[in-house]
């Protein structure tokens, strides 16, 4: 997905620097804010940043014989907005840039746009429009990373294009390769959407905000953990299918699942030379070296999400066992004659809100 160094004119490069640092710089003084007023919410935002960590340095095959990355931006978008996207997508992407001379810093603000900027928000629109149809937390969030995913890839298919004409080979190039692939990360979310809803609910609180999260009343249904479990299994069973019979379909017609991007430069021209080469020059990384590296950025953003499961899965358990033992061994169940303070434990309807 990321526009290559020197692969942008100037003055594009410009543009869209200029349009990104808005919401950058905005998005930055948001989550200070957020992290200062609700000291709470630090977990929750380095668990969105964490997906976009991880998702983002996975290189996975694609029915069209090529190979590109998820976004994991869905998440983030829809609990904190776009602005928070921009700022977070800004981390990963100078970090790739700079250690893995993957994307470039003279396209940064490009693939800023792209990634934490346009995709988001049409991610958040989906999910706004899903919630309000009376979709369900955990298909909204399916159908918002699907978007999310899918139409970071077809602004950079309109960004190079802007720059090289061909909209239709660019557009094939990334978009149509991304589609399996978002499918992918939608069914991943879809899951996790599904693990928070059981584990730490009020995570939904200020769900599908654009730029400062709104606050509108939803009742989140939780589900139990018996089928909470089916969904989980079901779901990584489809992607292990998918990704399978991807690679299947590209060894028996040859594909050698080159990265996107390269793709996008042989569009460009073989013979082309950038303008700007960055701060590698024309040192190339070893292919074992950047697998290793690409491996260490996954295995940050693995080793964060995978302290917040536990982390939540704790506290879960921790807060059952008190209601179980404050309530003389079992769970309370309110009634309607009750003063309504909070939700009761034992009801399977609770009102947060987004």
């Amino acid at each position: 997905m990321h526009i290559m160094e020197g692969y942008l004119d100037p003055i594009w490069c410009a543009v869209w620097f200029i349009l990104a640092i808005p919401f950058i710089v905005f998005g930055a003084r948001a989550i200070v804010k957020l992290m200062r007023e609700h000291p709470e919410q630090k977990m929750t935002v380095a668990l969105a940043g964490a997906f976009i960590f991880l998702l983002s340095s996975l290189k996975l095959p694609s029915a069209t014989g090529s190979s590109s990355h998820p976004t994991g931006t869905g998440l983030s978008a829809v609990l904190y907005g776009v602005s928070a996207t921009s700022f977070l997508a800004l981390i990963v992407l100078i970090f790739q840039a700079i250690l893995l001379a993957h994307g470039g810093l003279t396209t940064l603000g490009a693939n800023v746009f792209s990634m934490g900027i346009f995709g988001p928000f049409c991610g958040v629109i989906i999910w706004n429009v899903m919630r309000k149809a009376g979709a369900s937390i955990p298909v909204s969030m399916l159908g918002a990373a699907i978007i999310a995913d899918l139409l970071t890839y077809v602004c950079t298919a309109v960004q190079m294009s802007l720059n090289w004409g061909g909209f239709s080979e660019f557009m094939t190039t990334f978009a149509i390769t991304q589609i399996p692939l978002s499918i992918i990360e939608g069914i991943l979310f879809y899951m996790f959407a599904t693990y928070l809803l059981n584990n730490k609910p009020e995570v939904f609180e200020t769900a599908g905000g654009i730029i400062f999260p709104r606050k509108e009343a939803v009742a989140v249904n939780e589900s139990g953990s018996k089928k909470s479990k089916t969904i989980y299994v079901a779901g990584f069973i489809v992607i292990a299918i998918a990704v399978i019979a991807i690679l299947a379909y590209g060894n028996a017609n040859g594909f050698g699942f080159g990265g996107a991007d390269d793709a996008a430069g042989g569009i460009v021209g073989d013979d082309y030379v950038p303008w700007w080469s960055g701060i590698w020059g024309s040192y190339e990384l070893p292919g074992e070296t950047e697998s290793m590296l690409f491996a260490l950025q996954a295995a940050i953003g693995a080793i964060i999400i995978g302290f917040f499961i536990g982390r939540y899965t704790k506290n879960k358990s921790e807060r059952e066992q008190r209601e179980v033992g404050g309530n003389g061994g079992s769970k309370k169940v309110q009634t309607s004659a009750e003063p309504v303070s909070e939700p009761a434990p034992a009801q399977t309807e609770k009102y947060y809100y987004r």
